[in-house]
């Protein structure tokens, strides 16, 4: 699976289970950033992970 497709998967699942709530967007990211780490021992999904954090900053 590439690394956008992990980083997507994770974050419908943490949309979609209402078990997982987060407080605000970067509690957000930072699940599916440690979610896809679990799952991969290469570091190619962080261009997506920095991306979400620079729109978590912008707002």
């Amino acid at each position: 699976m590439s690394s956008f497709a992990l980083v997507v998967h994770y974050m419908v699942k943490e949309v979609v289970n209402p078990r997982l709530h987060h407080a605000n967007f970067q509690e957000f990211i930072d699940d599916v950033e440690s979610d896809v780490a679990k799952h991969t021992k290469n570091f190619k999904y962080m261009k997506y992970i920095k991306f979400l954090n620079s729109l978590s900053n912008e707002y």
